[in-house]
């Protein structure tokens, strides 16, 4: 399995399906992981929200926030929080903060992919991309690698 971005969303599917027993590849064009992260919040990474809800989310499939909410919630996401030591408040309207800094996030987020066996690697571009019998071909940095699952987790364009 190959995703692609090492941001939040990314680095959370690449842990899970890792702790799942699947071989995975995370790549990011960026030299660093969650750089996303480590600015939000004025760096100190507003981390989950404790209201999250499905009718806070706008999709064009409305089911997918309570089925994919009720398998992992923000409860959840604050028990690793809470396991990992990282001690956080709670803002205006459920909004959890760390009291240091983002970087401890990402910090927890890299061991815990460590922890899963999951490989990480920066710096590489994915260049193509093609469907490929039941998988992908792609090229990264130059060189080729086929998989059977590819997840694309790029996020939004706020850091070029």
């Amino acid at each position: 399995m190959v995703v692609i971005g090492a941001g939040a969303a990314g680095m959370m599917c690449a842990i899970e399906a890792g702790r799942r027993g699947r071989r995975v590849l995370i790549i990011d064009h960026a030299k660093a992981a969650g750089e996303k992260i480590r600015i939000s919040g004025g760096g100190r990474c507003n981390f989950t929200n404790l209201n999250s809800a499905p009718d806070a989310f706008l999709s064009a499939n409305p089911r997918f926030c309570i089925s994919a909410l009720s398998r992992y919630g923000p409860q959840d996401f604050l028990a690793l929080v809470e396991r990992h030591g990282i001690a956080w408040h709670e803002k205006t309207l459920g909004q959890l903060f760390c009291d240091g800094s983002a970087r401890q996030i990402v910090e927890m987020l890299l061991t815990e992919i460590r922890d899963a066996g999951v490989t990480l690697r920066l710096g590489i571009p994915a260049e193509t991309i093609e469907r490929s019998g039941d998988g992908f071909t792609m090229t990264l940095g130059g060189a080729p690698i086929a998989c059977n699952s590819l997840v694309i987790a790029t996020g939004g364009k706020s850091i070029p």
